[in-house]
């Protein structure tokens, strides 16, 4: 019996969906993410408490723009920016005292604006169903990561978060990534990472794993420029990414 209009172009999409399954859980066995920029868009909660504190100390508010910049290498170094620039240089101390300023700020309210990006729900379990160990690796601090998470419904499937805080180090050292994995019970040899930032490739390529990075991130200088091993511009583009990944594409 032959297939009736439309079936047939359902079945090939549907084969092709099975075989790109089949080779993203022949190959990988951990999917690691960044959280801001890649999975979610925290920018107004965070422009929100980077405010609060900068009027605290009697200087304007910054913008969504400004903190989608100055966010990705962890609270400290964005509040050192948010200062800097209105002209202000703090030295070590009271970088650190601004920084906890901020936190407060943050962790009394992480999840009032921030959403998941288009597709990421889905895709994330979809690789839930495929049996992959999913985990983030961010720079942020772990409490407010989990609180977001578990906000938007997204931990679990993801299980495990590694935060700035969470480890010795944080990206781009590789090791913040490869801890994160021997505390998920992952191979290292089967992990892939996803993030937005020079500090995931960076990290991922110390590591030794593929990094793939999204094009829509919390950076100044384009994905693409990166030297990631691919580059997505959906969220739901990231399956057929892994998949040419694995079959060598």
């Amino acid at each position: 019996m032959g297939l009736a209009e439309g079936q047939g172009g359902y079945a090939r999409e549907h084969g092709m969906q099975k075989d790109a399954e089949t080779l993203i859980a022949a190959r990988f066995d951990t999917v690691l993410y960044d959280l801001d920029g890649t999975l979610i868009d925290s920018a107004k909660d965070m422009q929100l408490a980077v405010s609060n504190v900068l009027a605290d100390h009697g200087l304007p508010a910054v913008t969504e723009d400004d903190v989608r910049i100055f966010m990705g290498q962890g609270s400290k170094v964005t509040m050192g920016k948010a200062f800097a620039k209105y002209g202000r240089t703090l030295d070590e101390d009271t970088l650190t005292a601004v920084t906890r300023e901020f936190v407060r700020y943050y962790e009394a309210d992480p999840i009032s604006h921030t959403t998941a990006f288009a597709g990421v729900a889905d895709v994330v379990a979809g690789f839930a169903r495929l049996g992959l160990k999913q985990g983030v690796c961010t720079n942020k601090f772990e409490k407010p990561s989990r609180m977001i998470l578990e906000h938007l419904r997204l931990m679990p499937p993801i299980s495990d978060v590694a935060g700035a805080d969470s480890f010795p180090v944080r990206k781009p050292d590789p090791r913040h990534i490869l801890m994160l994995l021997e505390r998920m019970g992952g191979d290292p040899k089967r992990a892939v990472m996803i993030g937005d930032s020079t500090h995931d490739a960076e990290a991922a390529r110390g590591a030794g794993i593929p990094a793939v990075l999204v094009s829509w991130g919390y950076t100044a200088k384009p994905a693409s420029e990166l030297g990631a091993d691919a580059v997505i511009d959906r969220f739901d583009a990231l399956p057929a990414a892994l998949a040419g990944l694995a079959a060598g594409r």
